[in-house]
């Protein structure tokens, strides 16, 4: 049957045309760490990003020594159902991320290739660069641009592995709990997103050093222009802070964790003056202590903007340095960091830019001008927004 030519287009349209119940799915980011879970439901309206839900549940304590991986996989799957029990939430599809020693994330020149071809070859490309047998890992990667290295045309790309077991654990957790992964990140990639989301154009153009400091695992990232240009993960974390304390003074680790979050490392002569002359014998024992993994959590910043700066084609300078994650509030430290490093340090708001979608949220309408105590809280949030702006099908 043959259609008037108007009747056709009509019909073309209404075939392609996406209709009001075919919404995409809702998504919510999870970070699953050691000891915690972090969860956020995020909503994009046009260019803007709201906040629909968000909360936070502590699966193991870190002074449960004789947990099992088995019985760690449990408790998470209970924290997050609880997570999602009180915040109501319907989302099915999650998003999470890895990190630590069985991710490992390098930046590396290929010979110039298409995407396709360069999928085909790089179980073959990646081995030289994986310290892993390359049947134990999945591989993922991103070209970044063209290069030359001597002479030659290559591109620069960044080549991310990660154990086969980490990703089925994060997988098996996810779906444990009623929820099916749909995107597996990288922390320090997820950082990456949340820091973009917050972002002005003309703020992605400057470099930032970003320290998210879980209880186990201190994930640092350096971004240049919005993309990550050095991954690490270090060791040294919030349970370094906790095991000195409980090292230095013989106590247990619920009264070490106590002692943690009540003192400070004094920074100023002012500070210690103070403390002097109120012959505060406890604050300063307390500081003295926890300056001794603050330096070493210092000294891993410094050798990753040294390596930075030496892989730099342009010597360009780091304008700030955010501090996320748990361990990221700790009383004192960012004024420390700031006097060592010489630049500016500010505990990360993931949220800042983020209205709420919900007026009883805390984040009523952003985070901007939040107080310093609810800004520390908020910071742990950080990777979990990152993985919540991700969406199903997404690649790095």
């Amino acid at each position: 049957m043959n259609l008037p030519p108007q009747i056709a287009q009509l019909l073309e349209k209404l075939k392609n045309m996406k209709m009001p119940f075919s919404r995409p799915k809702e998504v919510v980011g999870i970070d699953i760490g050691n000891y915690s879970v972090k969860i956020v439901q995020l909503k994009l309206t046009g260019d803007k990003w709201s906040l629909e839900k968000f909360g936070a549940a502590i699966a193991v304590n870190p002074d449960q020594a004789e947990t099992t991986p088995i019985e760690k996989k449990q408790l998470a799957v209970e924290a997050i159902k609880k997570i999602i029990n009180e915040q109501k939430i319907t989302a099915k599809d999650a998003i999470t991320s890895v990190s630590g020693s069985s991710v490992i994330v390098r930046y590396v020149k290929f010979p110039k290739l298409t995407q396709e071809q360069l999928s085909k070859t790089i179980q073959f490309e990646a081995e030289p660069f994986i310290p892993f047998p390359i049947q134990d890992v999945n591989i993922s990667f991103q070209i970044l641009g063209d290069v030359t290295e001597d002479g030659a045309q290559k591109m620069e790309t960044i080549l991310v592995a990660a154990k086969k077991e980490i990703i089925q654990n994060k997988m098996d957790i996810l779906m444990e709990a009623g929820l099916k992964s749909v995107v597996i990140d990288v922390d320090s990639f997820a950082l990456e997103n949340a820091i973009s989301v917050n972002a002005s154009e003309q703020d992605l153009k400057n470099v930032y050093l970003v320290i998210n400091i879980g209880v186990a695992t201190t994930n640092i990232s350096i971004i240049e222009n919005g993309t990550s240009r050095v991954v690490r993960d270090v060791f040294i974390a919030s349970s370094s802070f906790t095991k000195a304390i409980q090292r230095n003074l013989q106590i247990d680790w619920k009264q070490s964790e106590e002692k943690k979050l009540k003192f400070a490392i004094l920074v100023t002569p002012e500070e210690k003056e103070k403390a002097l002359s109120d012959g505060d014998d406890e604050v300063l024992q307390l500081s003295t202590i926890l300056v001794a993994p603050a330096r070493e959590l210092v000294a891993e910043c410094q050798r990753s903007i040294d390596f930075y700066q030496t892989q730099s084609t342009e010597e360009k300078k780091i304008s700030k340095i955010y501090l996320c994650g748990g361990g990221g509030g700790q009383k004192g430290l960012d004024k420390y960091m700031e006097s060592q490093i010489h630049i500016p340090v500010e505990i990360y708001n993931p949220f800042r830019k983020i209205a709420a979608a919900d007026s009883s949220l805390p984040a009523d309408v952003s985070m901007a001008g939040a107080p310093e105590s609810d800004v520390s809280q908020f910071s742990q949030y950080a990777v979990a927004v990152g993985l919540a702006t991700r969406k199903r099908g997404d690649v790095k």
